[in-house]
């Protein structure tokens, strides 16, 4: 069964502010999260890490990165 993460927890697990999540999904640096009320919002945490990873190939493909 998936883990679905509130913005407070996936913000923590990413080291990052819950506005700074916010910013990097309306810039689309994050995956977009599942809604499931009006107000409340969770992200699957196995496709966040399989979109931050992919990103990550990419990056060193690019021969980007910081190693």
């Amino acid at each position: 069964m998936s883990e679905f993460v509130s913005p407070a927890e996936l913000a923590k697990r990413l080291g990052i502010s819950r506005r700074t999540l916010f910013r990097l999904v309306s810039a689309g640096r994050l995956p977009e999260p599942v809604r499931l009320t009006k107000r409340t919002v969770r992200w699957e945490w196995a496709a966040v890490q399989q979109w931050l990873s992919a990103k990550d190939n990419r990056r060193k493909r690019q021969g980007g990165g910081n190693g």
